[in-house]
């Protein structure tokens, strides 16, 4: 009996280079939240040199479950989701699963996700 697929760890820096479709894990952080249409605007700045990168995360389906916290500009989330493609320009994600990432040791993200791609 074959069960989800599971997701693939990537920077949302590499979002763009994503299939349609593809389950995702990454890390971002809160910049704006946007109640008409529950969705997060989320933004990593790695490599620090690089402008920030920005995903448009649709939170719609985990409203009863995410924490307000989770909501608040500067939180650190962790997001499971679908890569979607729109006509809209930016990276779309449908969020499946929004959790807190606390207090992220972001250059051991880094590592650890640099070794996940070494690793494949």
């Amino acid at each position: 009996m074959a069960g989800p697929l599971p997701s693939t760890l990537v920077l949302l820096s590499t979002l763009p280079g994503c299939a349609p479709g593809q389950k995702v894990r990454f890390l971002g952080c809160v910049d704006e939240y946007v109640v008409a249409t529950a969705t997060l605007r989320l933004k990593h700045n790695f490599p620090s040199s690089a402008a920030p990168h920005i995903a448009n995360v649709n939170i719609e389906l985990v409203l009863q479950s995410i924490k307000r916290t989770d909501l608040d500009v500067g939180s650190w989330i962790n997001v499971i989701g679908y890569v979607e493609r729109r006509k809209d320009k930016g990276i779309f994600v449908q969020a499946i699963t929004v959790w807190s990432a606390g207090n992220v040791d972001l250059d051991a993200y880094h590592g650890a996700v640099a070794a996940r791609e070494e690793a494949r």
